[in-house]
């Protein structure tokens, strides 16, 4: 390989299609079809096609217009290196946590398929992982996110036209067995929320913040002083904003919205020093990027067990309906995600408040709920 050869590869369109423009290291430029007339699509397959030219890989149409080099014609890519191809092709249009996520999730996977060609997987290879990470124990979940990675990945395998004669091996014959549900249904009680809150621990007043915001954990880790005002969080993009992947943060689905915080997350807010540009940092002022050894350590003082702290967000919208008399749309604006969402992951039936109000009907009592002008006039 060239180390001084430098393919100075460019786009650009011609009427519906792009094209690519790139020099051979014989100085010859070549301009070549894309084959495709979506930006993002040629972009991606215009990455792939510099990282061949980079490492001395070319193709037949290459071979032929420089005949006096000796070089490797593209035949067989190896499934790590059309992996990688892959990872490259497809960053640019990836959130820096998700392109790490498909990373270790992506090379794990395709490790393990012990294939050592992308066309040499088959859809028996397939389904014969996922058995194998249903007899592990992995959540249906999480086998769903990992059937849709690899089946991006193989079809970019066939669209990009860097692996030949490829079919998509992930295909909807490949079963998924059901395990334990889609959807987390665990409502914490209020009792556990009591304790992890009153102990007088680090993380404390995070904790209770996340419970009486229902917020993500992202979104209180990257908490600024500056995103409140009077008692009015704004979450929004923020492009300056470190994070743990590098500079820019942004809520989840880029989705920005206004929370009018309860008088308990006030309180906590007005609790914090302000060591740092952060409200929840840690005790040198610097941003924390997770919990989850403090978190582990705060269940286990307080015997709480399998409890998670999405779960907390499942809490508080409960009580936002059901204590609070919001509605299914107040709760999803309030909380950040669609009604539909709401409805199938937040809102677990609770056989508590069902015997609560059994009781209070038995006794011949009326159950009332807060309106949202009563909640309103309460705070």
């Amino acid at each position: 390989m060239d180390v001084t050869y430098d393919p100075r590869c460019s786009m650009y369109k011609n009427g519906n299609t792009y094209y690519i423009m790139y020099w051979l290291p014989n100085d010859t430029k070549i301009y070549r079809s894309l084959g495709t007339n979506r930006k993002r699509q040629a972009k991606q397959r215009l990455l792939v096609k510099e990282a061949e030219l980079l490492k001395g890989v070319f193709d037949e149409r290459d071979v032929s217009r420089m005949p006096e080099k000796e070089v490797t014609k593209i035949v067989n890519l190896s499934l790590s290196t059309a992996v990688e191809n892959y990872l490259l092709a497809t960053r640019a249009g990836k959130k820096p946590k998700t392109h790490a996520n498909d990373s270790s999730a992506l090379r794990s996977l395709t490790k393990r398929l012990r294939r050592e060609h992308p066309q040499d997987v088959t859809m028996g290879d397939i389904q014969l992982l996922v058995n194998d990470l249903w007899s592990e124990g992995l959540a249906q979940a999480s086998m769903k996110t990992y059937k849709t990675t690899l089946h991006k990945f193989f079809e970019w395998c066939k669209d990009s036209g860097s692996v030949m004669g490829i079919e998509n091996p992930v295909t909807k014959k490949v079963i998924i067995p059901e395990v334990n549900g889609l959807v987390r249904e665990r409502l914490p009680l209020d009792s556990e929320i009591e304790a992890i809150t009153a102990d007088s621990c680090e993380i404390q007043s995070l904790i209770t913040f996340i419970a009486w915001t229902g917020c993500r954990l992202g979104e209180a880790l990257h908490l600024e002083w500056k995103d409140i005002e009077n008692g009015l969080w704004s979450i929004k993009r923020k492009p300056q904003c470190p994070t743990k992947y590098g500079m820019g943060w942004s809520p989840k689905w880029g989705k920005p919205r206004f929370v009018y915080l309860f008088p308990k997350a006030i309180e906590v807010v007005e609790s914090q020093s302000r060591v740092s540009r952060w409200v929840f940092p840690k005790p040198d002022g610097s941003r924390r990027d997770s919990l989850r050894r403090s978190w582990d350590s705060l269940k286990n003082r307080n015997g709480v067990k399998d409890l998670q702290i999405k779960d907390l967000r499942t809490w508080f919208n409960h009580k936002l309906k059901n204590e609070f008399g919001f509605t299914t749309k107040e709760a999803s604006a309030y909380l950040g995600h669609s009604e539909e969402v709401n409805e199938n992951h937040y809102d677990p039936i609770s056989l508590e408040l069902i015997q609560q109000k059994l009781n209070t009907v038995s006794r011949g009592g009326v159950v009332t709920r807060l309106t949202t002008n009563q909640l309103q006039a309460s705070l």
